[in-house]
């Protein structure tokens, strides 16, 4: 087997790759050698991972059968209430055989329901982007401090639905092929705290916040719906879907060069205070700044400020308002010099 073609395999095609699912079924020596090599090498580890806790469920499930000190105690109860006669002891048998096999039958439908509202859950720390590849190739660009959940059982649901919590950068893979047809399968959802979003393949930003949410298209169109207010719009290029705990859901212009510049690391700045730079920041990395001067949280800025590391952002912030920095355990202080 060659490694290479494993390192741009989505979930789907590992599930349906023979090698894969003979390595996850009967775990050959052979196999667990070329997979265990191939973890501490690949650079495509989320989706390998995911297929691989999939079939962990499928291959690792155990029939679970009624507790043995209960079956004894319930044909012993059933034993002494009925004659001794053969042909009564034959029935209480069948009694037996018919109790164990309607736990087992529960037992496994538990599972089932189990599994089906199971999910897989993927989350960025403080200071950490992440790119994940959902099942059906969608990608997910993942900001800071955010998480991203979908079934566990993608592939089985016939749908592509997930739950954001933050901020995330999706490039939604298009399925439909018969624009006047269109499945339930083709439609790809994301849902946030504030935001039900529907599209069927497209390129767009999402974040969910602090009780505010926005959505901003780069390609395509979306269909946003607000949880809150219940107000719908279609959003067409150039444009962002925006709601806070002040304001119902509204469109507005927007450049989407601008929205989704972190995911390069980066903020535009137009005409943008200070103090929404810092409510940012608090947000990346989970430290707050505190201003001497409150004077300075109204300064506005205007050009690219890189995010890629606290230190960065702290000394474009020092020289724009001619501050000097202190550290302490939980907050850092910027003092006009």
């Amino acid at each position: 087997m060659q490694t290479e073609k494993y390192q741009s395999y989505t979930t789907e095609d590992f599930l349906n790759d023979p090698d894969f699912i003979r390595f996850m079924k009967h775990s050959n020596a052979d196999d667990i050698q070329f997979w265990t090599a191939f973890e501490k090498e690949s650079s495509n580890l989320d989706a390998y991972l995911a297929a691989e806790k999939e079939l962990k469920f499928i291959y690792t499930a155990e029939r679970i059968t009624m507790p043995a000190a209960f079956e004894t105690h319930l044909l012993g109860r059933i034993t002494q209430s009925v004659d001794q006669q053969q042909q009564k002891k034959t029935s209480l048998r069948r009694l037996y055989i018919t109790i164990s096999s309607a736990a087992a039958v529960l037992a496994f439908v538990a599972l089932g329901f189990w599994l089906n509202g199971a999910s897989i859950t993927v989350s960025t720390n403080y200071g950490e982007r992440k790119s994940v590849t959902l099942p059906d190739g969608t990608l997910v660009v993942l900001n800071a401090n955010s998480s991203i959940s979908y079934p566990l059982l993608w592939r089985l649901k016939h749908e592509r639905k997930v739950e954001l919590k933050g901020e995330a950068y999706f490039k939604v893979v298009h399925l439909n092929k018969n624009p006047k047809q269109i499945t339930a399968r083709d439609r790809f959802r994301v849902q946030t705290e504030r935001l039900h979003i529907e599209v069927l393949g497209t390129e767009f930003d999402v974040k969910d916040r602090n009780q505010t949410a926005k959505i901003s298209l780069t390609k395509g169109s979306v269909s946003v719906l607000s949880l809150i207010s219940g107000k719908h719009y279609i959003l067409k290029p150039k444009q962002m879907a925006l709601e806070t705990s002040e304001e119902d859901l509204k469109i507005i212009a927007a450049d989407p060069t601008v929205e989704h510049a972190w995911v390069d690391g980066n903020r535009k700045m137009q005409k943008t205070q200070v103090k929404e730079v810092l409510q940012e920041f608090e947000e990346i990395y989970g430290h707050r700044i505190v201003l001497n001067d409150p004077e300075m949280a109204n300064v506005q800025i205007d050009g690219t400020i890189s995010f890629n590391s606290e230190d960065e952002v702290l000394f474009t912030l020092a020289n724009i308002l001619n501050a000097n920095v202190k550290k302490d355990s939980t907050t850092i202080t910027l003092e006009p010099k």
